[in-house]
């Protein structure tokens, strides 16, 4: 893990943290999150939610439960702005585009199964996109800063 308050652009790079593909291992993500945006304790918790839901479908779906697979996060804050990078070496997978959007208003033994997470996290995050760069995927998220 790496923490810097300075990169001398806009943008500065906040948490720079690699993860092994083990959820065991959220505990300790969430407290580097919390301690990179120590002064923003609501979006650190909706970034932890976000990163818990996108890490863990990963890990399970992508990695097939690899324990020994390198999960990175980076957060960079500018003025206005909050972004989140999570990147893995899973295959090519953009849950905002293949997972169904789930039809909350529908009770449960209606509802179908799967998409309840990306909703979140569409709901907690203000823009949520998913790239790959032929090496891996990259899931990036944003959040408006209020000023």
């Amino acid at each position: 893990m790496q923490t810097s308050t300075s990169i001398g652009s806009e943008k500065v790079l906040l948490l720079d943290y690699t993860m092994p593909s083990q959820v065991v291992m959220f505990g300790n993500l969430a407290v580097s999150v919390e301690d990179a945006i120590p002064d923003l304790p609501e979006i650190a918790f909706s970034a932890n939610l976000c990163l818990e839901e996108l890490i863990t479908n990963t890990i399970q779906y992508g990695l097939g439960n690899a324990p020994d697979r390198a999960i990175r996060i980076f957060i960079s804050r500018s003025l206005d702005c909050l972004e989140i990078v999570v990147r893995d070496d899973a295959p090519p997978f953009d849950p905002f585009k293949s997972v169904p959007t789930p039809d909350i208003d529908a009770g449960v033994d209606e509802r179908d199964i799967g998409g309840l997470g990306v909703h979140l996290v569409r709901t907690l995050m203000d823009e949520a996109w998913a790239t790959y760069d032929g090496t891996g995927n990259l899931i990036t998220l944003k959040k408006t800063l209020k000023q």
